[in-house]
């Protein structure tokens, strides 16, 4: 996996959304990942390429709604949407898992042992984060 597809230390999750382009066509049934304990989010790198020449097209022969499922197919978006695993999260309610905190950990201790004082607090203001969500359900 690449580094787009981690965050807070586990993968992310795949979901659907409706997205617009920067030219304005509003595209239905995009993949995309999502961390639920930051919230962070962005296209499924496996269909960005896709996402660009749909919304090409479309803003070409302006078109102002279309579906990335329609326009590649829905083997392509359930072979993306299987790549990433089920989001722990929703099932135990938890906004965040002990498995996180152990790689968070674990990188605060490589941070201290390069010296590298800046990834050393950027780290700790996360586990500090954590620390706050810790009793948070996710919602």
């Amino acid at each position: 996996m690449s580094k787009d597809t981690l965050c807070c230390g586990l993968t992310m999750n795949a979901i659907m959304r409706s997205v617009y382009s920067e030219g304005g066509v509003l595209i239905h049934d995009v993949p995309m990942l999502v961390c639920p304990t930051c919230h962070t989010s962005h296209l499924a790198p496996e269909l960005e390429l896709d996402f660009i020449m749909l919304a090409h097209h479309a803003e070409t022969d302006g078109v102002r709604i279309a579906s990335l499922e329609e326009a590649i197919g829905t083997d392509k978006i359930q072979q993306v949407l299987s790549t990433y695993p089920e989001d722990e999260r929703h099932r135990t309610g938890r906004r965040v898992l002990p498995e996180q905190i152990d790689s968070l950990l674990d990188m605060i201790n490589m941070a201290k042992t390069l010296g590298d004082e800046t990834w050393h607090a950027e780290l700790l203001a996360q586990l500090k984060q954590f620390s706050s969500w810790a009793n948070v359900r996710s919602r």
